[in-house]
Formats: C-alpha cells, structure tokens, sequence
C-alpha cells in the first residue's frame, strides 16, 4: 500500500512539473508563459534569472525612445523574445508588449513564430488589417496581438496600388511570420 502511495504522489510530481514547463511557454490573451499584464521589469528579471537578460538602453522608434529587454536561453544561447516596458529606466514599471522570437511559445491552439499565416488565420480571430511601408499587419484579436508579414506576399497589383484595401483573402495562406507581438499594457 505505502509503495502505491508513493507511485501516485511521484506520479503527481512528474505531471505537475510536466505542465508547469508547458505553462512557461504558453500563449494567451495578455499573458507569456508566467509573464502577464502585472509583471513588472524587477518581477521579469526574477523569472528569467536563469537565462540571460540584456537591456538595450533608450533604443529609438519613430516615436518615442524605449528600452527593451532581450531575454536569451543561456543553455542554447538563442533569443526567446524581447520584452518592453511602458516606462524608460524603471524597473518598476510593468511590460507593454513581448515580442516572440522563439518557436518554444505556443498559442492554446498550437500556433507560434513559426506559423504560416493560414494556420493562425484557421486557429485565431483575424481582426483589422493594416499596412506599413513594408509590412502588412494582422491584428489577433482573441490574443490582443499583431503579427506582420512582408508585403512582397502580396499580388504585385495589391503592392504597387494604395486604393486596393488589403484584406485576408489576398494574403497567401503560406506566408511567413516576421513578427509576432503581445500586447501586454497598450
């Protein structure tokens, strides 16, 4: 009996420790793995404290300058996404957005970087669509997330002519991922 016992509790260990890696990768609606709408630069460093965490300091977009936390698997030395807060030079500040760069963080549905657009338009809410000089941008609505893709995906016709509204029937299903960005705190 106390062998059973045993069995059943290292068993629920096993499964525990089993889902709790999967939980790490996980992608939902405001939420990475651990990582959610509350967590904070000084919490992101705790949870990452065994992989490596690099700032780049006040990088600059069009709009307004930011920093950015680029967190790295220290075993494999491969990005796993970069992190960026709402506010510049506070560790207390909680993450805007976590841009994925690794294939390890899935969707519930099983959709991740690596994904063609048709998969994610088959497993996700599509909402709006817009378009960049040189990106097309797809809003996920379920996952309050944008994913880009190049516009030489598209027809020549739809590149080359700014009246032509963009919308998922033009994009081709294969097309590649460039971006893949949760919205945290926007």
């Amino acid at each position: 009996m106390r062998k059973i016992i045993i069995a059943i509790i290292s068993l629920a260990t096993v499964l525990s420790a089993c889902q709790n890696k999967t939980d790490n990768y996980t992608i939902k609606n405001k939420q990475i793995g651990q990582i959610t709408d509350t967590t904070t630069v000084a919490q992101l460093k705790k949870l990452y404290q065994n992989d490596s965490i690099v700032k780049n300091t006040e990088g600059q977009s069009a709009f307004e300058p930011y920093d950015e936390y680029l967190v790295y698997d220290k075993k494999t030395k491969k990005i796993l996404f970069t992190a960026i807060p709402k506010k510049i030079n506070d560790e207390n500040s909680v993450l805007k957005q976590i841009e994925i760069k690794s294939p390890l963080f899935k969707t519930e549905k099983g959709v991740n970087i690596n994904s063609d657009f048709g998969t994610f338009k088959t497993r996700h809410q599509i909402g709006r669509i817009e378009e960049t000089f040189k990106y097309i941008v797809v809003f996920i609505d379920d996952l309050n997330a944008t994913i880009d893709m190049s516009k030489e995906v598209l027809p020549l016709n739809a590149r080359n002519d700014s009246s032509i509204k963009i919308d998922e029937t033009l994009i081709p299903d294969h097309s590649k991922i460039k971006h893949f960005v949760i919205f945290l705190n926007e």
